[in-house]
Formats: structure tokens, sequence, C-alpha cells
């Protein structure tokens, strides 16, 4: 018997001699559905998955200036396809895992009366949160919408822009603003503290998806694509959805991206 509990102790210990602690880098909207899922990967004989959480564009200037950073889950498109053009990333392991829709929020004490995105040019709409759209795909989507209905120029001196879209979340949770535009499993997340108002037509911005893909310099490449294929498994599918995430399928039209603009924050 004392053997045999050596040999197993032996054999657990090689175990976790040999697995890998694989960095993942991805869009904070996914930062609950994402920690439980990497928390049931490693509880399944999975290597141990280490997050960082934050806005795309900031994830990917990271990742640019060689951040140890073994995979990649953005919000859009466009960081992976700019890390691709540089060479930074594995195209072959690229794959969309999830999707997400984009929604109007207010406070749950909102004092003004919003019933749908026109209702944003009230002149009793002071602030406007929305993500910044060069590093934060929801602000970029967000900003597309806007010019898709024609608000955007009258909007423009109103909106506050965040940092990330949890930031934006956070300015409307706190009343800050008089209302902001996120994902849907953001208000979700959200609970009680805000209410929404209405969903942007998925017509009026490019298809919202969640790209996973390896980085080129990852020390744990073969560990780091086993993790992003696991994200495309039935149990990973199940939790995006429970958290509210779509399968990531959406029309292949949409309107060119938006231009940049000034960050502020909220005095």
């Amino acid at each position: 018997m004392p053997f045999i509990r050596s040999l197993l102790l032996a054999l657990f210990l090689t175990a976790i001699a040999s697995a890998d602690t694989i960095k993942v880098a991805a869009a904070i909207s996914l930062k609950e559905a994402l920690t439980e899922i990497g928390r049931a990967y490693t509880a399944g004989g999975g290597d141990t998955i280490e997050f960082t959480f934050g806005s795309s564009g900031q994830l990917m200037a990271q990742i640019k200036s060689g951040a140890p950073i073994d995979a990649f889950v953005s919000a859009a498109n466009k960081q992976v396809d700019d890390l691709d053009k540089e060479g930074l990333v594995d195209a072959s392991t690229r794959r969309v895992v999830a999707g997400n829709k984009l929604v109007l929020i207010v406070p749950a004490e909102a004092k003004v009366a919003l019933k749908g995105f026109p209702d944003l040019l009230k002149p009793e709409v002071k602030r406007l949160a929305m993500g910044e759209p060069k590093t934060v795909p929801a602000g970029q989507y967000a900003m597309q919408s806007l010019k898709a209905m024609k608000s955007a120029e009258g909007l423009a001196e109103r909106v506050v822009y965040g940092t990330n879209v949890r930031q934006v979340l956070d300015y409307v949770e706190r009343g800050e603003v008089e209302a902001g535009i996120v994902y849907s499993t953001d208000a979700r997340e959200s609970g009680d503290k805000v209410r929404t108002v209405a969903s942007a037509d998925p017509a009026t911005h490019e298809p919202i998806v969640y790209p996973a893909i390896v980085v080129k310099a990852s020390p744990h490449a073969a560990a780091a694509r086993k993790f992003v294929e696991h994200l495309g498994s039935d149990k990973a599918k199940a939790v995006l959805a429970a958290k509210g995430f779509t399968d990531g399928k959406a029309p292949a039209a949409a309107p060119a991206s938006a231009p940049a603009t000034t960050a502020r924050a909220p005095a």
C-alpha cells in the first residue's frame, strides 16, 4: 500500500510538472464566461489558464509589444486581422467562438424617459457613454450604428468614451450618464442596476463576433491551440450560451468601420 500511494503521488506530481500555464488575453466582456470555462478546463485535466482581460485594442497592443501571451480572444475581427497582417498570430488556429448583441441601457433609476435610440437626441440626454471606437470594439460597433441612424453628428458633443465596455457599464450603473451602449451580456451581468431600453438593428453595424487565435511567439503553442479548440466545444458553448452570448453566426454584409474619435471622460 505505501508503494502504491508513493507511485500515485509521483504520477500526480509528474502530471503537475508537465502541465502548462496558458496565458490568454481576452475581451473583458467575456470575463465571467471565460473564467468559468477556464476553471472547468483545468479541473477536467487541462492546463492552467491565466487570463488578462481588457479592451481588445489594448490587448492587441500588448501582443504587438511582445507581452507573454499565448492566445488572444478579441471582441472583433479587426484586432486579429491587424495581428495577422504583422505575422504575429497563427492563422490556422483562428476560430469564432461567440457572438453578441448591442443594446442601449439606462440607469435603473433613470430620470430621462427613453424608448429607443432616436430618443438619444432629446435635449435631456446630456451624456451618452460608449467605448472608445479606436480601441474598444463595442464602441466601434456603437459608432457604426449611430452613423447608420444619422445620430452620430448630433450626439458628438455629448458622448463620454470609456476605455473598455465595463467602464461604460459602470458609468451607467452609477448614474453618471443618461444612457450607454454596451453588449447585451454586459447589461445582463449588471442585473437590476441598469435597464435595457432597446437593441441595435444588426444591419447597422458589423457582425459582433469573438475570434480566438494562438499567438505565434507562444512557448506553449500546442497547449494554447488545444484550449482555443476547447472554446468551440459543446461544454464551452453551453457556458457562453448560459451567459447570453450567441453562436457568432451573422450576416455577411456590414457597413464600413467608423473613423477614429477623441476620447473624453466624465468630469
